[in-house]
C-alpha cells in the first residue's frame, strides 16, 4: 500500500522518533508473553518446588489446626495474621517474578519508554468503517493465524502429555500423597519448558513482522524526505545551536594555540599546532588546525604569544589530512615532528644564553 501511495523510502531517524514520542512503536504482544512465560518455565516452577517444601510443614499445621468454635473465638486475630503471612510466603516470590519479568521483557523490546500519548483518547478509533476495515486487513489475518498456530500447539502439547499425568493419576495412592506435588511440578517443568520454546519462536517470528510493518507504516515519499531536510536545515534554532557550539569549538581551539610547542605551516594555506608537554603528552598533540582564514588566525594567535611557527609543506598537509584536533600524532611522523621540536627547543635555549 505504502509504495503504491509513492511511500518507497526508509523512515529517517525524526520520523521514528516522534513516532515513538507518539507511542507508535514495533511491540510484539506475542514475544511478551513467551518471554514472561519462558523466565516462569525457568523459574516458576524451582520456585514452587522449593516454596512447597518449605511451606509444606505449615500447611500440615493448618489443616491439622482445632477449628472448634471455642478455639476460633480465641484465636481469631492469631489465624487472620498467620493465614496473611502464609499468603504472602506463598505468592510473594511469584509476584516479584511476575513483576521483574514484565519490566524485563518490554526493556528487551523496547528499551527504558514511557509515554503518556497512548492514553489519550483518539475519537478515530471509534469509526465504525475502520474498524470494519481493520477487521479484514492482512493484520487481522496475521493475527489470526497466531492464535490458531498457539492454540494448536498447547492442544498437541497437552494431549502428548495427557498418558503420562494419567499413569500418574491412577497410582497416586502408591506413590503418598507427599510426593505427588514434586511430581506433578516435574511434569509441569517438562510440558512448560517445551511450550515456551515453540511459543518463543512464535513471538520472535511476530516481533521480525511487527518490525517490519511499523517500518513500512511508516515510510515516506522523495518529497517528504526533501521537506524534512530542507526543515532541518533551515530551523533558525538549529542553525544557531551550530553556530553557537562552532564558535565555542574555535574559542577554545585558540586558547590551546598559546600551550603548543611550535606551530607547522604550510606556509600560508595551512596552520596546525603542535603540544609536546612531557607530563601531559606521551607524545605531541595537534590542539588547533586550520585552512586560509583559520590559519591566519592561528599564525597571528601564535605570534602574540610568542610560539615558534616553521615551515613544513609535506608535514603540515600530512598532519592537517591525517589527524583531527585533539589526537596524537601518528607513528610515521614522530621522526620529522621530533626533529622540528628539538630544532625549537635549541633555538630556545641560545636565546636564553643570549639574554
Amino acid at each position: 500500500m505504502s509504495e503504491r501511495d509513492g511511500k518507497t523510502e526508509k523512515p529517517s531517524a525524526k520520523k521514528l522518533s516522534d513516532a515513538r514520542k507518539k507511542g507508535q512503536i514495533a511491540k510484539s504482544q506475542e514475544l511478551s508473553s513467551s518471554l514472561t512465560f519462558t523466565i516462569f518455565a525457568l523459574v516458576g516452577v524451582s520456585l514452587v518446588t522449593m516454596t512447597l517444601q518449605n511451606v509444606y510443614p505449615i500447611l500440615i499445621r493448618m489443616f491439622t489446626f482445632d477449628l472448634s468454635a471455642d478455639s476460633l473465638e480465641n484465636n481469631m486475630n492469631q489465624i487472620g495474621m498467620q493465614a496473611i503471612l502464609y499468603f504472602f510466603m506463598l505468592a510473594g516470590p511469584f509476584l516479584a517474578v511476575a513483576f521483574v519479568a514484565g519490566i524485563v521483557v518490554n526493556i528487551i523490546q523496547v528499551g527504558f519508554y514511557l509515554s503518556a500519548e497512548p492514553m489519550k483518547p483518539q475519537f478515530n478509533r471509534m469509526n465504525p468503517v475502520s474498524g470494519l476495515k481493520n477487521m479484514f486487513s492482512k493484520k487481522a489475518f496475521f493475527q489470526l493465524l497466531k492464535n490458531m498456530a498457539k492454540l494448536g500447539l498447547i492442544f498437541w502439547m497437552a494431549a502428548s502429555s495427557a498418558n503420562q499425568v494419567g499413569y500418574y493419576a491412577l497410582n497416586a495412592s502408591s506413590v503418598g500423597t507427599e510426593k505427588i506435588f514434586f511430581i506433578v511440578l516435574e511434569i509441569v517443568k517438562t510440558v512448560s519448558t517445551k511450550l515456551a520454546v515453540v511459543l518463543f519462536i512464535l513471538g520472535a517470528t511476530d516481533f521480525a513482522y511487527q518490525k517490519y510493518d511499523h517500518q513500512k507504516q511508516l515510510k515516506m515519499t522523495k518529497q517528504e524526505v526533501k521537506d524534512e531536510f530542507k526543515q532541518n536545515e533551515g530551523d533558525p534554532h538549529i542553525k544557531s545551536q551550530r553556530k553557537q557550539k562552532h564558535r565555542q569549538l574555535t574559542r577554545r581551539m585558540l586558547k590551546d594555540v598559546e600551550t603548543a610547542a611550535v606551530i607547522i605551516t604550510n606556509p600560508t594555506h595551512l596552520a596546525i599546532a603542535i603540544r609536546y608537554d612531557e607530563e601531559k603528552d606521551p607524545v605531541p598533540t595537534v590542539v588547533a588546525k586550520g585552512a586560509d582564514h583559520m590559519a591566519a588566525t592561528i599564525r597571528e594567535r601564535a605570534g602574540k604569544h610568542g610560539v615558534p611557527i616553521m615551515e613544513n609543506k609535506p608535514v603540515a598537509r600530512s598532519l592537517y589530512k591525517s589527524v583531527e584536533v585533539g589526537q596524537s600524532i601518528p607513528a610515521d611522523m614522530y621522526q620529522a615532528v621530533a626533529e622540528m621540536l628539538a630544532l625549537v627547543y635549541q633555538m630556545e635555549n641560545m636565546n636564553k644564553k643570549k639574554i
